[in-house]
């Protein structure tokens, strides 16, 4: 009885995670949104930096909540809470991704500004983006301590997965494997590389076919 509570008081992490997703999502869209209304120029640039900074604040909620109430929570509600956030991620970085090689692909556009905007917008895009995965680490480096605590991995495992989440692509590929090797979330982790390489390979192959003007 005293664990079904503990474990019904420690599911609140999956409404942070859950959280992360949508602030990851909305927020450009959010800025975008007020720099267009009729706002004051002093409460609309706050109101932006509120928006842009907002994944970043929820990353340091999540450090936080990791350190006070972390050990509440069991491997497998982590390990679940980190799938929703990671694999919730991928569409965000593949269009993130596309927008950052469009960007470079605009900076060989004979116009000369874009030769400086086209590479400047990447780099923002790739700092926000860096940023937004950093923000989910707290919660994914308690999943990956707590699991090597309990055995399940080892610590060379452990370390390169601790690192992973710090560079991308590699960060949600060694969850997948950690997974994986517990025997959790196979399915879906199957169809979400499939769908991935075959969502990958169209856009790969639409943008062969828009720069040979086809």
């Amino acid at each position: 009885m005293g664990n079904k509570y503990k474990k019904s008081k420690s599911n609140w992490i999956y409404v942070l995670g859950a959280l992360y997703v949508v602030a990851a999502y909305t927020f450009i869209f959010l800025a975008a949104y007020i720099s267009e209304i009729g706002l004051n120029e002093k409460s609309g640039v706050i109101s932006q930096w509120i928006i842009w900074l907002w994944p970043i604040i929820l990353g340091i909620v999540n450090l936080a909540a990791m350190l006070i109430t972390g050990k509440k929570c069991d491997r497998n509600q982590l390990l679940n809470c980190v799938i929703l956030i990671k694999y919730g991620m991928i569409p965000f970085y593949i269009i993130g991704g596309g927008c950052v090689f469009l960007f470079l692909v605009f900076s060989f556009i004979p116009v000369p500004f874009m030769i400086f905007v086209g590479p400047y917008m990447a780099m923002v895009l790739c700092i926000c983006g860096w940023l937004i995965m950093v923000g989910t680490a707290p919660i994914t480096l308690a999943y990956i301590i707590k699991s090597y605590k309990e055995g399940l991995h080892g610590i060379i495992s452990s370390v390169i997965a601790g690192v992973a989440q710090f560079f991308f692509i590699f960060d949600v590929l060694s969850i997948m494997v950690m997974a994986v090797k517990e025997g959790r979330w196979k399915k879906l982790t199957i169809t979400i590389i499939i769908l991935v390489l075959i969502l990958c390979s169209t856009l790969i192959l639409g943008g062969v076919m828009l720069l040979r003007g086809v």
